[in-house]
């Protein structure tokens, strides 16, 4: 690792001094991706800058500096206020944007409900509405895939959690205004400049109003629930049934809201990036989306969560293109990483698509070989220490379990009902709080029209 000496005995990764990073920022949101990983290239794997109005930062690429900051001393530290500031006035202070004896405390309280033997109750639920939105497709040459995928992972993530029959127009609106909340909040993020014309666009109050439009909406589906005795197989009951230990209370309303509404912004993003990745790498590679085929033509749809080579497919989509492409702390405390000095208040960012396609850690970084996934026990272990698809440590995402059962079942109905060609162009990577593709098209062609479910 390389190291800058900045005064006395503290040693701080080379990088950017403040005029140089104030350059690169208005450069950085062309192509986030590109130029920090041209800098790892630079400073091999680690290094330093300054963020406007927050101070210092680090940005690592480094499996072990990652594994120390997510895993091994995570107490020292925890979500900055650059992301959770902002994140908690749109979306409340759920689980994704809290710190603390706070997150703790919701941690511990809703981790049951996504334990993996309850998630998979929710597999037929999942299922129908898969087949019934594939059952009315389009077909046809360049398809937008993105927009397909957005509006697939929407639906099953809505009746998911809400078993219940919500209106079209509903489920549009709730959809268009999370789309919106993410942008806005990706811009303030990255571009704090954009708070000088609030007063004039009165941006910021549009989004608001966004914001407490979804809260109306889900509050009216929380009391309507509430109000009807009847069992319903969704994730929305098992978080009504779901006790604090030292209480024996159930979460308070506006918990409750805040939770519903991370995991519907947080959950519908994240699938429908992966879902468009895995089928423009299984267009761009035929030989490996027929032995998928295969598989698939040899599993219940149900089971597919469980079958070994669709795993390692989507294993490997998650690797060379994470939804979550990095994240970041800060530094509670004053801390050391081998030969970093880490000053308290420093934000560091593990930079995941970097991990995941470092050479230092993978053969072949940049080609699709869903095979490296399908190896011995022991080289499970080390290669998962290389791979952060879903975060790592006590901040992992909750909804890992009921994301992987998600995305093998649309993917096992997608793949019965059509066969899926490249369209003669590459997408690009745009990278927002999670990595999106744009002008993803692909070419699909319907095989059978019949209802898979329960087959």
């Amino acid at each position: 690792m390389q190291a800058i000496k900045k005064g006395g005995n503290e040693n701080f990764p080379a990088g950017h001094n403040r005029l140089q990073s104030l350059l690169a920022s208005l450069t950085f949101l062309r192509d986030p991706i590109g130029n920090i990983s041209k800098n790892m290239m630079i400073y091999g794997g680690t290094y330093s800058g300054y963020l406007l109005g927050s101070g210092r930062f680090i940005i690592t690429e480094d499996s072990d500096f990652i594994q120390y900051i997510l895993r091994d001393n995570h107490a020292n530290y925890e979500k900055s206020a650059l992301s959770t500031k902002t994140a908690a006035k749109l979306f409340g202070r759920g689980l994704l944007f809290s710190n603390g004896e706070a997150w703790l405390q919701q941690r511990r309280l809703i981790q049951p409900a996504f334990h993996q033997a309850k998630i998979q109750g929710l597999s037929e639920i999942v299922a129908q509405t898969a087949n019934a939105f594939v059952q009315n497709m389009p077909q046809g040459e360049r398809i937008d895939v993105y927009q397909l995928m957005h509006k697939l992972s929407f639906k099953v993530l809505v009746h998911s959690l809400f078993d219940l029959n919500l209106s079209e127009d509903t489920i549009r609106e709730l959809s268009a205004c999370f789309t919106d909340l993410q942008d806005f909040l990706f811009k303030e993020i990255n571009e704090p400049y954009r708070k000088l014309v609030y007063p004039l666009n009165r941006a910021d109050q549009i989004i608001l109003r966004k914001s407490s439009r979804i809260r109306e909406i889900l509050k009216k589906i929380i009391d309507d629930r509430r109000a009807n005795a009847a069992e319903h197989p969704d994730l929305l009951d098992l978080l009504l049934a779901v006790r604090y230990e030292e209480t024996g209370l159930p979460m308070e309303e506006e918990k409750m809201i805040n939770e519903i509404s991370v995991l519907l912004f947080a959950g519908h993003e994240t699938t429908a990036n992966t879902l468009s990745w895995i089928l423009y790498l299984l267009a761009e590679h035929p030989p490996v989306a027929a032995k998928l085929k295969a598989a698939i033509d040899q599993t219940q749809v149900l089971d597919s969560p469980k079958e070994e080579y669709l795993q390692a497919v989507i294993s490997e989509g998650m690797r060379m293109y994470p939804a979550a492409w990095m994240t970041e702390r800060v530094a509670l405390k004053e801390d050391r990483f081998k030969d970093f000095q880490i000053p308290q208040g420093t934000i560091v960012i593990p930079f995941f698509y970097g991990l995941h396609h470092s050479r230092k850690y993978w053969n072949r970084e940049n080609e699709f070989l869903p095979e490296r996934f399908i190896v011995s026990a022991a080289s499970q272990t080390k290669k998962f220490r290389n791979f952060y698809p879903f975060g790592a440590g006590p901040r992992m995402c909750i909804g890992n379990n009921f994301a992987i059962l998600e995305i093998s079942i649309i993917l096992h109905i997608l793949l019965s009902h059509f066969d899926v060609s490249a369209a003669g162009s590459a997408p690009a990577m745009w990278p927002l709080i999670t990595l999106r593709p744009k002008n993803l098209f692909l070419n699909f062609k319907r095989l059978r029209k019949e209802s898979l479910v329960g087959q």
